[in-house]
């Protein structure tokens, strides 16, 4: 591509970024253009973590999502992690001679060169971008000055889309809790399962109730309930990953969804949750009842998958709360 047609195409590219409604439909769209705009065969793109210990995969266009590297740590024991720590691009004419190359995922090795640049903003780094073609040595010095110019575009728009996706948030949060309210339960669990489905990876919900909030009430009052009620909701932010989507589902009933999240793996989060309420709201004894469903085994209807988690949580206060069931 010319170079002036690709600083047209560039234009074209922040039009159409800037004209992204949500955050993930902006990161997928940022690596198709980025892919398109490069002409290469693949791309990806990362984000740290909250606590900047992990580049979680986002987006991918080109490459499956493999469940080996939908997380890296952020170290400088992988491409990623150097360009990400260093804030600096990795560019690799042939990747067959790189050690820091992951040749166990089978999915990456019919590539041959990369080229991995970070999305940096004046302020901080947010992540990384990596673009991969099947020709050696496909990447110059002005593919990478056109990637890291097209990455600073990229980054600024996340960051703009992230601070009104702030703003936004404030419409969907339930007030006393902090958590999702049932409004947005639905239109998100729709979207992850609609991911979990494309991506053939696994998702599990948690269906929660806390046990005798009736006589908590009775006792202490409602203020007092509605405490313990935070305690319960502190305890839940407490013991899932930064990925889990938690919402107060409407009085002392809660919902958490867990993408990327086996039904075995879901049971030990749900046990952790029950402990980690104990401990919160001590020492007022409290117990839940949690109900467990999972994506493909249960189905992949979300009022269905709901509605079996629902009857799974009632079974343990049948017999007598305080306990964890999967849908059977």
């Amino acid at each position: 591509m010319k170079g002036w047609k690709r600083s047209i195409f560039l234009l074209q590219i922040i039009e159409e970024i800037l004209l992204q409604q949500d955050l993930s439909h902006l990161l997928q769209k940022i690596v198709s253009l980025g892919v398109r705009f490069l002409q290469v065969d693949a791309g990806t793109l990362r984000l740290a973590d909250s606590k900047r210990k992990f580049l979680l995969l986002k987006a991918a266009v080109g490459t499956s999502r493999s469940s080996d590297c939908i997380s890296l740590p952020v170290d400088r024991n992988s491409i990623a992690g150097q360009s990400f720590i260093k804030g600096v691009p990795f560019l690799c004419p042939d990747i067959s001679r790189e050690p820091l190359y992951p040749w166990n995922n089978q999915e990456v090795k019919k590539f041959t060169s990369l080229l991995t640049v970070p999305l940096k903003t004046k302020d901080e780094i947010l992540g990384v971008l990596s673009f991969y073609c099947r020709r050696k040595k496909y990447f110059s010095s002005f593919e990478l000055k056109i990637a890291q110019l097209f990455a600073s575009q990229a980054a600024l728009a996340i960051v703009n889309k992230s601070h009104i996706d702030k703003i936004s948030k404030l419409a969907i949060t339930e007030s006393l809790t902090g958590l999702y309210n049932q409004g947005y339960f639905y239109q998100r669990l729709k979207e992850e399962l609609s991911r979990a489905s494309r991506w053939k990876l696994p998702l599990s919900i948690l269906f929660i109730d806390v046990d005798g909030m009736k006589n908590i009430n009775d006792t202490y009052g409602h203020l007092k309930g509605d405490e313990i009620l935070q305690l319960v909701a502190g305890g839940i932010k407490n013991s899932i990953r930064e990925m889990d989507i938690a919402f107060r589902y409407g009085g002392d009933e809660f919902a958490v969804i867990l993408p990327q999240t086996s039904s075995k793996q879901a049971l030990i989060v749900a046990k952790r949750i029950k402990e980690q309420a104990k401990i919160k709201a001590h020492p007022y004894n409290i117990t839940l009842s949690i109900g467990l469903v999972s994506f493909p085994e249960d189905g992949d209807d979300p009022r269905n998958l709901l509605d079996k988690a629902d009857k799974a949580m009632y079974r343990v206060k049948q017999e007598g709360g305080d306990g964890v069931k999967k849908f059977s």
